[in-house]
């Protein structure tokens, strides 16, 4: 009898300490995904109204194809030296626009900024981290 009370009790402890683990390792787990979506890498910015028929030239860090100007700002946001970006507004043959990210902007470059009926320009006008 005395052996089936110590079996008893030794399966209550073993129980109780899995569930201990078990706990443990949920709760760790919730915390560290809760950590990860907790805090968002979020960056916003505002444009500049577009100067149509203008372009930046010289400065150029990047130059992409993209599908609309919506997608040219999202590049732009992305690339940490993004000033400005001038944007073509002419599809070329396979139907992308051209995106020019700058490290500058008409101010910096006003000798650079000049007209081109083939682009939109934009300068950032304040970034938000």
């Amino acid at each position: 009898m005395k052996l089936n009370i110590f079996s008893e009790t030794l399966n209550k402890d073993l129980i109780y300490d899995m569930y201990l683990w078990i706990s443990l390792a949920l709760v760790s787990a919730t915390v560290n995904g809760k950590s990860r979506i907790s805090v968002p890498d979020l960056k916003a910015v505002n444009f500049a109204t577009a100067l149509e028929g203008r372009k930046l030239n010289g400065r150029v860090i990047n130059e992409l194809e993209v599908d609309s100007e919506i997608a040219c700002q999202f590049e732009c946001v992305e690339e940490e030296r993004c000033h400005s970006y001038n944007f073509g507004t002419t599809k070329n043959q396979a139907e992308k626009f051209k995106c020019q990210l700058s490290k500058s902007d008409r101010f910096v470059g006003h000798a650079n900024f000049t007209e081109n009926d083939d682009f939109k320009y934009r300068g950032v006008l304040v970034i938000f981290n």
